[in-house]
């Protein structure tokens, strides 16, 4: 194999091995290849990293304390890096290139300590010790199933109907078991795995009292859709973006109950909400790619 990126071994495996090990490895997964993208790809990237940086500027600057030294860094430099290479991870996985688990190695480092400040804990515990590891999983089963001749586009796989539908009533199911334990059971652990607690009242302020458990549903759907997701792109199949497609919507609607609720919370989450409409359009384009290469 030459000067290839071997990953046969376990120091080949680590990511930092992998990154400096020649300059081939530093091609393979950091690649972009930018000047090979349609226009329409161009286009869109523009636009989506515009939306991003923009809804990601408004939050640093209502959020900054300029009297700290780590609330500037935090707002003007970890979170916008973690914007850009979150940005850069879902095209292109959309594009099926194997660098998106690269930038989204490094996205789940900063997005994890963004989340870690601001307390949103469960978001914290899933970047880190969930989609963290997952990436170098990714990098690693990705890179042992390029199509033949590339270096950095990955060979789509196929699933049966009957084993899409099982792993479809397993996470309808493990999503309800796990919404009614959110509910149920007062802990810490159940209190930081509520990622979008701060919308619940909102919620049952729309539907009523006897909604309570909505929040907590909606909420342990999304969880459960996005590990669904992610051992799919592991596995590099196209029925994932289903599941990217389902959180979007699902993550939408909830954002768009705390407007109609809280008119007074637009300044931070208008763009939440345009971030995540922006998300959405990205994974149907994505489900859109895989089934056409697949084809």
């Amino acid at each position: 194999m030459g000067n290839s990126c071997h990953l046969n071994s376990f120091y080949d495996i680590r990511i930092f091995p992998i990154i400096f090990k020649n300059r081939n490895c530093v091609t393979t997964v950091f690649s972009i290849r930018f000047q090979e993208w349609s226009k329409f790809e161009k286009i869109w990237f523009c636009i989506f990293s515009i939306v991003i940086l923009c809804t990601t500027i408004i939050f640093s600057y209502e959020g900054t304390d300029y009297k700290e030294t780590f609330s500037i860094i935090l707002n003007w430099f970890i979170s916008p890096i973690s914007a850009l290479t979150g940005i850069l991870c879902v095209v292109l996985a959309a594009k099926a290139k194997i660098s998106t688990w690269t930038y989204g190695a490094v996205n789940s480092i900063f997005y994890g300590c963004v989340a870690w400040y601001s307390g949103y804990y469960g978001d914290f515990l899933i970047n880190i010790f969930y989609f963290l590891p997952s990436q170098f999983i990714g990098l690693y089963y990705w890179r042992r199933h390029l199509k033949p001749l590339s270096k950095v586009d990955v060979t789509i796989k196929k699933i049966s109907k009957k084993s899409f539908l099982a792993i479809l009533v397993s996470c309808i199911l493990l999503a309800v078991l796990w919404g009614l334990f959110l509910h149920y059971v007062d802990s810490w652990f159940t209190n930081v795995m509520k990622r979008n607690i701060s919308i619940y009242g909102d919620l049952a302020g729309i539907f009523g009292p006897a909604y309570t458990l909505l929040g907590p549903m909606l909420d342990s759907s999304t969880e459960i859709l996005q590990l669904a997701g992610q051992l799919l792109m592991i596995l590099a199949l196209p029925q994932q973006w289903i599941f990217w497609i389902a959180t979007n919507v699902i993550t939408i609607l909830m954002w768009t109950a705390v407007l109609l609720v809280n008119p007074g919370s637009a300044a931070w989450a208008v763009p939440t909400l345009v971030m995540w409409i922006a998300y959405l359009i990205n994974s149907i384009y994505g489900c859109y790619n895989w089934n056409r290469r697949l084809s």
